[in-house]
């Protein structure tokens, strides 16, 4: 796993719960759960660029840039988070996030996100999924049966990346998953 992809999972554990899920009142005191995919994706921004920023980890993020909600226009694509050289250029392009908080919405459209930043074009060393209030057997499954993954040139398959927090339970569980091996990486924050 390449640095960027670990110093990211770092920076995912750092996020406080606050920015998981938010509950709004409607002005009859009405509530309700209001979506907090930017928050939480800003929230990660700043996490993930003091990382960048460090002493130690100047050389390998030389020349990079932390992209937050920028368009892809050549393929019409908006990733939540992008690690690049620029967008002038594709010589560098290391990563491309999406993020979901909200446990209901469909993820197919995301996944295919996903399979088009491996594409030669746009050609991202590492992508990124990460999953927020979901049960990690459920992400599983809507990846399992996205034929699309599969079908994927084992190159390709192998720079995605599934990162989930389950905030069901007291103290969240984080989870990494990963297409080259096919299987949950064990990760445990403690």
């Amino acid at each position: 796993m390449e640095k960027c992809v670990i110093d990211l999972f770092s920076a995912i554990t750092q996020v406080s719960p606050l920015y998981f899920n938010a509950i709004g009142t409607r002005y009859n005191e009405e509530q309700y759960h209001q979506v907090t995919e930017n928050p939480f994706t800003a929230e990660l921004y700043h996490r993930f660029k003091y990382l960048t920023e460090q002493k130690i980890n100047e050389q390998y993020y030389i020349n990079l840039i932390l992209h937050f909600d920028i368009t892809k226009a050549s393929v019409n694509r908006r990733p939540d988070l992008v690690l690049h050289q620029g967008q002038e250029n594709r010589n560098d392009q290391r990563m491309f996030i999406e993020i979901k908080t909200d446990a209901n919405v469909s993820l197919t459209d995301d996944f295919n996100k996903l399979i088009q930043a491996t594409d030669e074009y746009l050609n991202f060393k590492n992508v990124v999924m990460i999953t927020v209030n979901r049960k990690f057997s459920d992400l599983l499954n809507l990846i399992t049966v996205h034929s699309e993954f599969f079908n994927l040139q084992v190159e390709r398959a192998n720079r995605i990346y599934f990162f989930n927090i389950d905030s069901s339970q007291e103290l969240p569980q984080y989870e990494i998953y990963s297409l080259r091996y096919n299987k949950k990486i064990n990760a445990r924050i403690l």
